[in-house]
């Protein structure tokens, strides 16, 4: 059933149901969902939206978010979410990129600035409008193979690329991920990701296409292990998806009680841990890019009985063709290494505005179009595939894709910066901890541009993209064909004795990166209002400050001074 369809079909069946609520208690029910969406549709329609049209989204993780992007499907258009924590710099570069004609935003700077037309979201919906559950608004129909989303990842030629999703694509996969999950109307769902990560489509349309009501966390609650557990419970939430970081915190707490949760999704990148043996939810390890709409395959770890190796992403959905082949395309023996491909209706239409990528990403393979991942595979005994690397230079930090070439390119436009490359060093799962940077200077120019570098960067990328390590390279050394030679980068940093760290200076880093006074050396970083962002920049504070090396990770582990200090303390010995 088309998704549009099976949320019209809830509207009729129980219009009083609640679907969305959110932090400022906003709460809406089906019936009322549905006359919002459908109002907005009209407004754009008045405005000229239609089939492949892209809609921007630049709004705080609220109902009115996603009643938009219904209003904007219902409309037979694309929409375009963007994370509006992002650099303003980089929301303009995002909105141009995508070609939008409309952009929606309660941000006014960011709305004169864009240089397409702009509406804040009170001034679209219109009153009266269709019988609830009743046909879309008159117009131009969208076509399957139209464009239902658009999102962006880092790109590795220093801009970011849209991938568009077609509403075909979107419709088998809603309709598979319900069927996975168990979605109904009994379910009550968890909204946790941010605007423009794929996993919003897990965490959303599933559950409003089969009844069931979804509630959005606060940044808050959503980012710290404790207040997450407290929320899930709060809210009566029966499943979410949690990142795998803050899931492995989550296995850390003590007594933590998730109320009426059974299972929890979780991905995005490399899960390093498996459930402790009287975790309360059943935990399913989902892999799948942003290329294939989003999960592709799934594992339910909790069930895996051999845990000597990291948690296997699993077997793909039924919809899905899954394949390993050898450099040439061919595929390989059952247990060899491999790239994966990934087959079927949900494959995207491609990359916005890059024909040559798109050629080079989607490729037919046996009469199908095909996805190559990039990611270096082997098929285990039990016919589950287990992930072994990336075969390029992409990483994935704090659940998000990295590009190094984006960090580089960026990095390059600072006026005293000659050349520069950027390397992520991993932990014992191969996971990315943080990027370092190394940089060739201009003449005259030195290392004590370090921390402007920082702030240039910082104007440029998301947080998480800024590299919390700046070195000074002599000149940087390549591989035999040419190429920066990153492993050689990372043997030549300089990684100075760590001095003996005290409770107390740590102390003072939360203080000034939370904004408050009066911490202790037990204060918990995200009991007080610490978040997974805070923590990337307490991470470079630290170093800063005390020449420390640490990372996200750390902090989501040992939160309070007093255990970070005992761990860093440990690691010299």
């Amino acid at each position: 059933m088309h998704l549009l369809n099976a949320v019209a079909r809830q509207v009729r069946r129980a219009p009083d149901a609640v679907a969305l609520t959110d932090h400022r208690g906003t709460r809406l029910t089906y019936a009322e969902l549905d006359s919002r969406a459908r109002a907005a549709a009209g407004a754009l329609r008045a405005l000229g939206i239609g089939p492949g049209d892209r809609v921007g989204l630049v709004l705080p993780r609220t109902t009115d978010l996603f009643v938009l992007e219904l209003a904007v499907l219902l409309a037979g258009a694309c929409f375009t979410p963007l994370d509006a924590a992002q650099p303003p710099d980089r929301l303009r570069t995002l909105l141009t990129r995508a070609s939008v004609a409309l952009l929606i935003t309660d941000d006014q700077e960011l709305a004169e600035a864009a240089g397409v037309p702009a509406r804040r979201p009170e001034a679209l919906p219109a009153p009266g409008g269709p019988a609830p559950g009743g046909p879309a608004p008159r117009g131009p129909g969208a076509r399957p193979d139209d464009p239902a989303y658009c999102l962006f990842t880092s790109g590795s030629t220093g801009t970011p690329v849209g991938t568009l999703i077609s509403r075909a694509a979107m419709d088998v996969y809603v309709a598979a991920y319900a069927r996975l999950v168990g979605a109904s109307p009994r379910e009550r769902g968890a909204q946790l990701g941010s605007p423009g990560f794929d996993v919003t489509i897990d965490e959303l349309w599933p559950f409003l296409s089969t009844g069931a009501s979804v509630h959005i966390a606060s940044d808050t609650d959503r980012s710290a292990p404790r207040a997450l557990a407290d929320w899930l419970r709060a809210h009566r939430i029966t499943q979410t998806y949690i990142p795998p970081l803050l899931l492995e915190s989550v296995f850390h707490l003590d007594g933590a009680d998730l109320g009426d949760v059974r299972l929890i999704r979780t991905g995005g990148e490399r899960l390093a841990a498996y459930p402790p043996p009287d975790f309360p939810s059943r935990v399913l390890n989902e892999y799948g890019p942003t290329e294939t709409v989003a999960g592709a395959v799934f594992c339910d770890v909790s069930a895996w009985p051999d845990r000597t190796i990291l948690p296997p992403i699993g077997k793909p959905l039924p919809h899905i063709r899954a394949s390993v082949r050898d450099p040439e395309g061919e595929p390989v023996t059952p247990g060899t290494p491999g790239e994966l491909y990934l087959g079927g209706p949900t494959v995207g239409i491609g990359y916005l505005g890059d024909d040559a990528r798109t050629a080079r990403k989607f490729v037919e393979v046996d009469g199908e179009r095909c996805f190559r991942t990039g990611d270096l595979v082997r098929e285990l005994p039990s016919g589950d595939l287990e992930f072994l690397r990336r075969l390029d230079d992409q990483v994935q930090l704090l659940g998000k894709r990295v590009e190094l070439g984006e960090v580089e390119s960026a990095a390059a436009t600072h006026p005293a910066v000659r050349r520069a490359a950027v390397t992520a060093p991993t932990d014992d799962a191969g996971r990315a901890e943080r990027l370092v940077c190394f940089v060739e200077w201009h003449p005259r120019h030195t290392d004590a541009h370090a921390a402007a570098l920082r702030t240039h960067l910082s104007a440029l990328l998301p947080a998480y993209m800024v590299p919390t390590e700046i070195h000074t390279a002599d000149r940087l050394p390549t591989t035999p064909s040419g190429k920066i030679d990153r492993r050689a980068l990372l043997r030549s940093r300089r990684r100075p004795p760590h001095p003996a760290p005290t409770p107390q200076a740590l102390v003072q880093v939360w203080e000034h990166v939370l904004g408050v006074t009066g911490l202790t050396v037990h204060s918990d970083f995200f009991l007080h209002g610490g978040d997974s962002t805070r923590a990337v920049t307490a991470v470079t504070e630290i170093g800063r400050r005390l020449g420390l090396h640490v990372t996200a990770r750390d902090v989501f582990v040992h939160p309070t001074p007093a255990e970070l200090a005992k761990r860093l303390t440990e690691e010299t010995r």
